[in-house]
């Protein structure tokens, strides 16, 4: 299965957040064996979020988008997801109740702007999220899966591993591979030195595949399959 990331969030591009959403999304999505080929961010645009989400839409079985799932006017993904998709947004009465909950628990009133975190595309699986109020979704569409998630890691992860992850696992039921990758920590030799004596192994590498990663005063070797 060939899987895309995008990061949908303006703070992402202008470096006021570090991006490790995507970092643990891609180790995940290796583990379960699912290819991530693309990676992407793009800021709080409709129209831009459209355009990369047609891309992926292109070239990719598995989408998975996190941020813009807020109460905000710039919170757009969800409404620019169903609408490429041409689907309705319907509201979900359980997210709804979840929501005022979640406030009153907290002895706050929810404004009004929160119902719209109570909209989804109408056929998809609700993922809910006991850390905030932005609620997931997951959505089976002619053969693809797409996943909407919050932003925020401590929201994102734990939503990640209880209800994405058990969806992947029965999509990839009987075609599960795995990817593994080892990290070997080389002192004492260049990039181009390695290179050149790893050239025969390199230039014929199918699985696994080995690259070279310059770091700091060592190198690293990165060998996967």
């Amino acid at each position: 299965m060939k899987g895309e990331i995008i990061s949908v969030g303006t703070e992402l591009l202008l470096g006021q957040i570090v991006n490790t959403n995507a970092s643990f999304i891609s180790q995940r999505l290796a583990e379960l064996g699912i290819d991530v080929y693309y990676t992407t961010t793009v800021g709080d645009n409709a129209a831009r979020l459209r355009e990369v989400f047609a891309q992926s839409w292109q070239r990719s079985e598995l989408i998975i988008l996190t941020g813009g799932l807020g109460p905000t006017m710039d919170d757009l993904t969800r409404e620019t997801v169903a609408d490429f998709l041409g689907l309705e947004l319907v509201l979900d009465h359980d997210v709804l109740t979840a929501l005022r909950n979640y406030f009153a628990s907290r002895g706050r009133e929810m404004t009004e702007n929160n119902r719209k975190q109570a909209y989804f595309p109408a056929g998809a699986q609700i993922l809910p999220n006991p850390n905030g109020t932005a609620a997931g979704m997951f959505l089976v569409q002619e053969g693809k899966a797409v996943v909407l998630l919050p932003g925020p890691p401590f929201e994102m992860v734990p939503m990640f591993e209880k209800e994405v992850v058990p969806r992947l696992e029965n999509l990839l039921s009987g075609q599960r591979e795995v990817i593994k990758s080892r990290l070997l920590k080389l002192y004492g030799v260049g990039e181009s030195q390695l290179e050149t004596l790893l050239q025969e192994l390199l230039e014929n590498q199918s699985n696994p595949t080995l690259a070279t990663l310059a770091k700091e005063n060592e190198l690293h070797l990165r060998l996967t399959a």
